[in-house]
């Protein structure tokens, strides 16, 4: 049913929208975000940027998780989208059936990028995104870095050990 969870800043672009979507084989794209659900502008620019082998749906976490969990979505080839690491750990906590937390692009789009540690070319995190990710491994979640399908899988835990050795 889940075919990825993933955090990526800019949520539907060309990496999820072609490469992702494809290697996948997804007919759902799931976008879990409390503030664009209620930003008509935004969900109008995501929906138009999603594929057209792939329904969009953009919901709060809250109402993404109920729909995880819904045995209805077990036929279904979804892939879901945060864009911040305390959204994945509340979709995380609320879905027991996610295994995997792929994280590519993420933290690059703020005001104070300085403040953030750079982990990778795509992922800067704060300690509270660390405190996350920490928090997501502890359910037994493997956390990866992998931009593309065709780059090699990292695990972000063990970078974000190297990053602050």
């Amino acid at each position: 049913m889940i075919s990825l969870v993933r955090i990526d800043d800019r949520l539907i672009h060309g990496q999820v929208a072609v490469v992702w979507t494809k290697h996948l084989g997804v007919n759902r794209i799931l976008v879990a975000n409390d503030q664009i659900v209620n930003n008509e502008v935004q969900k109008m620019s995501l929906r138009m940027a999603a594929p057209d082998t792939a329904k969009c749906a953009i919901m709060a976490v809250k109402d993404a998780s109920d729909v995880l969990n819904d045995p209805r979505s077990e036929s279904m080839k979804i892939m879901v989208i945060v864009n911040n690491a305390t959204d994945a750990r509340r979709l995380i906590e609320q879905v027991p059936g996610i295994k995997t937390l792929n994280v590519a692009n993420s933290g690059r789009i703020t005001d104070n990028l300085a403040a953030k540690k750079r982990i990778s070319d795509t992922v800067y995190v704060t300690p509270e995104d660390v405190a996350d990710f920490n928090a997501i491994a502890s359910r037994g979640v493997k956390v990866e870095y992998q931009v593309l399908p065709s780059h090699p899988v990292k695990n972000l835990i063990e970078m974000l050990d190297n990053a602050a050795s």
